[in-house]
Protein backbone atom coordinates (compact mmCIF):
# COMPACT_ATOMS: atom_id res chain seq x y z
CA UNK A 1 0.00 0.00 0.00
CA UNK A 2 0.96 3.63 -0.33
CA UNK A 3 0.57 6.05 2.46
CA UNK A 4 -1.42 8.15 0.05
CA UNK A 5 -4.19 5.62 -0.12
CA UNK A 6 -5.73 3.32 2.58
CA UNK A 7 -5.42 -0.29 3.58
CA UNK A 8 -8.39 -2.16 4.91
CA UNK A 9 -10.55 -5.41 4.63
CA UNK A 10 -13.42 -6.79 5.43
CA UNK A 11 -13.09 -10.47 7.93
CA UNK A 12 -16.32 -12.26 7.82
CA UNK A 13 -17.46 -13.58 11.06
CA UNK A 14 -18.91 -17.60 12.14
CA UNK A 15 -20.53 -16.01 15.26
CA UNK A 16 -21.12 -12.11 16.64
CA UNK A 17 -18.31 -10.78 18.01
CA UNK A 18 -18.67 -8.91 21.23
CA UNK A 19 -15.07 -6.35 20.72
CA UNK A 20 -12.28 -6.59 18.17
CA UNK A 21 -8.53 -5.07 18.00
CA UNK A 22 -6.37 -4.56 14.94
CA UNK A 23 -2.77 -4.38 15.62
CA UNK A 24 -0.02 -3.32 12.66
CA UNK A 25 3.68 -3.98 13.95
CA UNK A 26 7.14 -3.39 12.02
CA UNK A 27 7.63 -6.91 10.68
CA UNK A 28 11.57 -6.03 10.95
CA UNK A 29 11.06 -4.76 14.62
CA UNK A 30 8.27 -6.13 15.90
CA UNK A 31 7.57 -2.78 17.05
CA UNK A 32 3.61 -1.59 17.28
CA UNK A 33 3.01 1.01 15.09
CA UNK A 34 -1.16 1.63 15.30
CA UNK A 35 -4.00 -0.07 16.74
CA UNK A 36 -7.28 -0.36 15.73
CA UNK A 37 -10.47 -1.67 17.71
CA UNK A 38 -14.02 -1.74 18.08
CA UNK A 39 -17.20 -2.97 19.46
CA UNK A 40 -20.02 -5.36 18.57
CA UNK A 41 -20.15 -6.67 15.30
CA UNK A 42 -22.45 -9.56 14.02
CA UNK A 43 -21.87 -10.69 10.36
CA UNK A 44 -18.18 -9.22 9.49
CA UNK A 45 -15.79 -6.59 10.94
CA UNK A 46 -14.09 -3.99 8.69
CA UNK A 47 -11.26 -1.70 9.08
CA UNK A 48 -9.02 0.29 7.32
CA UNK A 49 -5.49 1.99 7.74
CA UNK A 50 -3.93 5.09 6.21
CA UNK A 51 -0.58 3.99 7.16
CA UNK A 52 0.31 6.10 9.88
CA UNK A 53 0.60 6.70 13.91
CA UNK A 54 -2.60 7.64 16.22
CA UNK A 55 -0.46 11.01 16.05
CA UNK A 56 -1.06 11.35 12.02
CA UNK A 57 2.89 11.01 11.58
CA UNK A 58 4.22 8.64 8.63
CA UNK A 59 5.38 5.44 9.53
CA UNK A 60 8.24 3.99 7.93
CA UNK A 61 8.66 2.47 4.95
CA UNK A 62 8.71 -1.69 4.66
CA UNK A 63 7.07 -4.73 5.43
CA UNK A 64 4.16 -4.59 7.95
CA UNK A 65 2.02 -7.60 9.74
CA UNK A 66 -1.19 -7.46 10.87
CA UNK A 67 -3.25 -9.31 13.42
CA UNK A 68 -6.87 -8.79 13.88
CA UNK A 69 -8.15 -10.47 17.11
CA UNK A 70 -11.49 -10.88 17.89
CA UNK A 71 -13.93 -11.67 21.08
CA UNK A 72 -16.76 -13.55 20.60
CA UNK A 73 -20.07 -12.66 22.48
CA UNK A 74 -20.39 -14.44 26.29
CA UNK A 75 -20.83 -17.78 25.98
CA UNK A 76 -19.72 -18.16 22.29
CA UNK A 77 -15.95 -19.71 22.74
CA UNK A 78 -12.68 -18.05 23.32
CA UNK A 79 -11.02 -15.30 21.15
CA UNK A 80 -9.40 -15.69 17.42
CA UNK A 81 -6.58 -14.16 15.56
CA UNK A 82 -5.98 -14.10 11.90
CA UNK A 83 -3.02 -12.52 10.39
CA UNK A 84 -1.25 -11.24 7.58
CA UNK A 85 1.16 -8.72 5.83
CA UNK A 86 1.73 -5.70 3.41
CA UNK A 87 4.01 -3.55 2.37
CA UNK A 88 3.88 -0.22 2.94
CA UNK A 89 5.48 2.73 0.98
CA UNK A 90 5.15 6.83 0.46
CA UNK A 91 5.54 6.45 4.23
CA UNK A 92 8.70 8.32 5.81
CA UNK A 93 11.83 7.04 4.70
CA UNK A 94 14.19 4.89 6.47
CA UNK A 95 17.96 5.45 6.98
CA UNK A 96 19.94 4.41 3.56
CA UNK A 97 16.88 3.03 1.61
CA UNK A 98 17.24 5.00 -1.58
CA UNK A 99 15.56 3.05 -4.24
CA UNK A 100 13.64 0.34 -2.72
CA UNK A 101 11.11 2.33 -0.27
CA UNK A 102 11.48 -1.04 1.20
CA UNK A 103 12.99 -0.15 4.58
CA UNK A 104 16.26 -1.98 3.10
CA UNK A 105 19.54 0.02 2.75
CA UNK A 106 21.23 0.52 -0.12
CA UNK A 107 25.36 0.95 -0.90
CA UNK A 108 25.86 3.86 -3.31
CA UNK A 109 29.40 3.33 -5.36
CA UNK A 110 31.02 5.83 -7.64
CA UNK A 111 33.67 4.28 -10.64
CA UNK A 112 36.57 5.53 -11.60
CA UNK A 113 34.78 7.41 -14.82
CA UNK A 114 32.03 8.96 -13.16
CA UNK A 115 28.57 6.67 -12.76
CA UNK A 116 26.81 6.80 -9.48
CA UNK A 117 25.19 3.68 -8.45
CA UNK A 118 22.63 2.54 -6.05
CA UNK A 119 23.15 -0.80 -5.14
CA UNK A 120 19.61 -2.10 -3.72
CA UNK A 121 19.84 -3.99 -0.78
CA UNK A 122 17.62 -7.05 -0.93
CA UNK A 123 17.20 -8.25 2.46
CA UNK A 124 18.78 -11.09 2.62
CA UNK A 125 22.46 -9.09 3.00
CA UNK A 126 23.22 -8.84 -0.50
CA UNK A 127 22.83 -6.25 -3.08
CA UNK A 128 21.40 -7.73 -6.41
CA UNK A 129 20.53 -5.06 -8.48
CA UNK A 130 21.49 -1.26 -9.22
CA UNK A 131 20.00 2.03 -10.57
CA UNK A 132 22.83 4.12 -12.14
CA UNK A 133 23.60 7.21 -13.43
CA UNK A 134 26.89 8.34 -15.30
CA UNK A 135 28.29 11.87 -16.40
CA UNK A 136 29.74 13.19 -12.74
CA UNK A 137 33.14 14.21 -12.12
CA UNK A 138 35.26 11.55 -10.10
CA UNK A 139 36.37 13.70 -8.16
CA UNK A 140 33.32 14.20 -6.29
CA UNK A 141 32.95 12.62 -2.70
CA UNK A 142 28.71 11.50 -1.67
CA UNK A 143 27.15 11.03 1.62
CA UNK A 144 24.21 9.32 1.42
CA UNK A 145 21.92 11.05 3.68
CA UNK A 146 18.49 11.25 5.35
CA UNK A 147 15.29 13.05 4.23
CA UNK A 148 16.77 16.72 4.37
CA UNK A 149 14.15 18.31 1.99
CA UNK A 150 11.15 16.78 3.55
CA UNK A 151 9.70 14.71 0.81
CA UNK A 152 10.12 11.54 2.20
CA UNK A 153 12.66 10.98 0.28
CA UNK A 154 16.45 9.89 0.86
CA UNK A 155 18.87 12.62 -0.35
CA UNK A 156 22.63 12.95 -1.23
CA UNK A 157 24.99 15.18 -0.40
CA UNK A 158 27.70 15.37 -2.56
CA UNK A 159 30.76 17.78 -2.71
CA UNK A 160 32.56 18.51 -5.67
CA UNK A 161 36.60 19.11 -5.86
CA UNK A 162 36.09 22.80 -5.80
CA UNK A 163 34.77 21.84 -1.91
CA UNK A 164 31.29 23.09 -3.41
CA UNK A 165 28.66 21.25 -1.29
CA UNK A 166 24.94 20.27 -2.61
CA UNK A 167 22.27 18.27 -1.58
CA UNK A 168 21.04 16.47 -4.03
CA UNK A 169 16.68 15.45 -4.15
CA UNK A 170 16.66 12.62 -6.31
CA UNK A 171 12.79 11.20 -4.92
CA UNK A 172 12.57 7.63 -3.98
CA UNK A 173 13.71 4.98 -6.39
CA UNK A 174 15.44 7.33 -9.02
CA UNK A 175 19.18 7.57 -10.03
CA UNK A 176 21.42 10.40 -8.89
CA UNK A 177 22.09 12.43 -11.90
CA UNK A 178 23.82 15.57 -12.54
CA UNK A 179 20.71 17.36 -13.34
CA UNK A 180 18.39 16.15 -10.21
CA UNK A 181 17.81 19.05 -8.24
CA UNK A 182 19.59 20.20 -5.62
CA UNK A 183 20.53 22.85 -2.78
CA UNK A 184 23.49 24.35 -2.29
CA UNK A 185 25.19 23.98 0.82
CA UNK A 186 28.23 26.74 0.59
CA UNK A 187 31.97 26.43 -0.53
CA UNK A 188 34.74 25.47 1.77
CA UNK A 189 34.13 21.81 2.70
CA UNK A 190 37.34 20.50 1.18
CA UNK A 191 38.80 21.36 4.35
CA UNK A 192 37.37 18.36 6.25
CA UNK A 193 38.62 14.48 5.77
CA UNK A 194 35.74 13.01 6.99
CA UNK A 195 32.16 13.56 5.73
CA UNK A 196 29.41 11.80 7.31
CA UNK A 197 26.00 10.72 8.72
CA UNK A 198 25.23 8.86 11.56
CA UNK A 199 21.50 9.54 11.68
CA UNK A 200 19.75 11.82 13.89
CA UNK A 201 22.03 12.65 17.09
CA UNK A 202 20.08 16.08 17.79
CA UNK A 203 16.56 14.68 19.19
CA UNK A 204 14.59 16.18 16.12
CA UNK A 205 14.05 13.10 13.59
CA UNK A 206 16.46 14.22 11.01
CA UNK A 207 19.79 13.23 10.03
CA UNK A 208 22.67 15.25 11.03
CA UNK A 209 25.95 15.52 8.93
CA UNK A 210 29.66 14.81 11.26
CA UNK A 211 32.95 16.50 9.46
CA UNK A 212 36.79 15.80 10.86
CA UNK A 213 38.46 19.04 9.80
CA UNK A 214 42.09 17.61 7.92
CA UNK A 215 44.29 20.01 9.93
CA UNK A 216 43.15 19.61 13.54
CA UNK A 217 41.77 16.56 14.05
CA UNK A 218 38.47 19.05 15.23
CA UNK A 219 35.01 17.09 14.75
CA UNK A 220 31.74 19.42 14.09
CA UNK A 221 28.15 18.59 14.07
CA UNK A 222 26.00 20.22 11.20
CA UNK A 223 22.10 19.81 12.01
CA UNK A 224 20.02 19.39 9.75
CA UNK A 225 17.15 22.06 9.44
CA UNK A 226 13.04 21.90 8.92
CA UNK A 227 14.40 24.47 5.73
CA UNK A 228 16.46 21.37 3.91
CA UNK A 229 19.87 22.99 5.16
CA UNK A 230 22.11 22.21 7.62
CA UNK A 231 22.66 24.67 10.60
CA UNK A 232 26.26 26.75 11.60
CA UNK A 233 28.81 24.03 12.32
CA UNK A 234 29.46 22.91 15.86
CA UNK A 235 32.74 21.59 17.60
CA UNK A 236 31.66 18.10 19.83
CA UNK A 237 35.06 16.57 19.60
CA UNK A 238 38.89 16.38 18.59
CA UNK A 239 39.73 12.63 17.16
CA UNK A 240 42.73 12.84 15.11
CA UNK A 241 44.11 9.69 15.82
CA UNK A 242 41.02 7.78 14.24
CA UNK A 243 41.99 6.72 10.41
CA UNK A 244 38.59 5.80 9.99
CA UNK A 245 35.00 7.97 10.87
CA UNK A 246 31.88 5.69 10.19
CA UNK A 247 28.54 6.96 10.67
CA UNK A 248 26.05 3.41 11.35
CA UNK A 249 22.97 4.51 11.91
CA UNK A 250 21.64 3.14 15.36
CA UNK A 251 23.67 0.70 16.59
CA UNK A 252 23.01 0.14 19.73
CA UNK A 253 19.08 0.61 19.66
CA UNK A 254 18.52 3.70 21.53
CA UNK A 255 17.16 5.66 18.65
CA UNK A 256 20.38 7.67 17.77
CA UNK A 257 22.77 7.61 15.53
CA UNK A 258 26.36 6.46 16.54
CA UNK A 259 29.30 6.21 14.89
CA UNK A 260 32.39 3.57 15.18
CA UNK A 261 35.76 4.58 14.61
CA UNK A 262 38.69 2.68 13.65
CA UNK A 263 42.16 3.85 15.09
CA UNK A 264 45.66 3.16 14.04
CA UNK A 265 46.27 0.00 16.08
CA UNK A 266 43.21 -1.26 14.15
CA UNK A 267 40.96 -0.82 17.62
CA UNK A 268 37.57 -0.71 16.52
CA UNK A 269 35.28 1.79 18.64
CA UNK A 270 31.90 2.87 19.09
CA UNK A 271 30.74 6.63 20.52
CA UNK A 272 27.00 5.88 20.70
CA UNK A 273 25.17 9.13 19.78
CA UNK A 274 22.71 10.77 22.29
CA UNK A 275 19.41 13.65 21.56
CA UNK A 276 21.92 16.47 22.22
CA UNK A 277 24.23 16.94 19.34
CA UNK A 278 27.06 15.01 20.89
CA UNK A 279 28.28 11.08 21.69
CA UNK A 280 29.17 9.31 24.54
CA UNK A 281 32.82 8.50 25.92
CA UNK A 282 34.05 5.38 23.72
CA UNK A 283 33.58 1.64 23.62
CA UNK A 284 35.34 -0.38 22.17
CA UNK A 285 33.98 -2.96 20.25
CA UNK A 286 36.92 -4.81 18.85
CA UNK A 287 40.79 -5.28 18.64
CA UNK A 288 43.30 -6.11 15.61
CA UNK A 289 40.21 -5.33 12.95
CA UNK A 290 39.96 -4.38 9.54
CA UNK A 291 43.42 -3.94 8.64
CA UNK A 292 42.62 -5.14 4.64
CA UNK A 293 39.66 -2.69 4.73
CA UNK A 294 40.01 0.26 2.84
CA UNK A 295 36.57 1.27 3.04
CA UNK A 296 34.24 0.75 5.76
CA UNK A 297 30.24 1.77 5.20
CA UNK A 298 27.24 1.72 7.92
CA UNK A 299 24.61 0.87 4.60
CA UNK A 300 21.85 0.52 7.81
CA UNK A 301 19.65 -2.63 7.88
CA UNK A 302 20.43 -4.82 5.10
CA UNK A 303 19.20 -8.06 6.37
CA UNK A 304 15.48 -7.11 7.16
CA UNK A 305 16.09 -7.74 11.35
CA UNK A 306 15.40 -3.95 12.36
CA UNK A 307 19.43 -3.57 13.29
CA UNK A 308 22.44 -1.73 11.47
CA UNK A 309 24.66 -3.56 9.58
CA UNK A 310 28.11 -2.81 8.03
CA UNK A 311 29.67 -3.78 4.90
CA UNK A 312 33.43 -3.17 3.92
CA UNK A 313 36.22 -4.00 1.18
CA UNK A 314 39.19 -5.16 1.17
CA UNK A 315 42.64 -4.46 -0.83
CA UNK A 316 41.92 -7.29 -2.63
CA UNK A 317 38.02 -6.22 -3.55
CA UNK A 318 36.22 -8.58 -1.74
CA UNK A 319 33.52 -7.60 -0.08
CA UNK A 320 32.15 -8.36 3.37
CA UNK A 321 29.24 -7.77 5.85
CA UNK A 322 28.95 -7.42 9.63
CA UNK A 323 25.34 -8.16 11.23
CA UNK A 324 24.42 -5.59 14.26
CA UNK A 325 22.92 -7.05 16.89
CA UNK A 326 20.76 -4.30 18.14
CA UNK A 327 23.22 -3.88 20.82
CA UNK A 328 25.94 -1.77 20.04
CA UNK A 329 28.13 -4.48 18.67
CA UNK A 330 29.02 -6.90 15.75
CA UNK A 331 28.23 -9.90 14.31
CA UNK A 332 31.30 -12.15 12.53
CA UNK A 333 31.93 -11.34 9.39
CA UNK A 334 30.22 -12.89 5.97
CA UNK A 335 31.69 -12.59 2.88
CA UNK A 336 29.52 -11.05 0.06
CA UNK A 337 31.49 -11.03 -3.36
CA UNK A 338 34.19 -10.39 -5.11
CA UNK A 339 35.28 -7.78 -7.84
CA UNK A 340 34.73 -4.59 -6.09
CA UNK A 341 37.65 -3.35 -6.58
CA UNK A 342 36.73 -1.33 -9.47
CA UNK A 343 34.92 1.04 -7.84
CA UNK A 344 36.97 4.27 -6.80
CA UNK A 345 34.77 4.75 -3.55
CA UNK A 346 31.58 3.26 -1.75
CA UNK A 347 29.85 5.26 0.18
Amino acid sequence: MSSSSTWGGTWWLSKPAASWTLALRNKATGATVRTLSGGAASDAVQASWNGRTSTGAYVANGTYTWTLTVTPVAGQGAAVTAVGSLRLTGGAAVRRDHVGSDGIGDLLTLTPSGALAFHQGDGGGKFPTRTTATGWPSSITAVPFGDLSGDRCNDVLVRFGSGALRAYRPGCGKALTTSTPYTALGTGWNQYNVLTSPGDVTGDGRADLIARQTSTGDVYLYKATSSGTLSARVKIAKWAGYKKIVGVGDLNGDGYGDLLAQDTSNELWRHAGTATGGFRARVKVADNWGASYNVVVGVGDITADGKADIVSRDTAGKLWRNNGDGRGSLGPRTAMTTGWQGYKALY
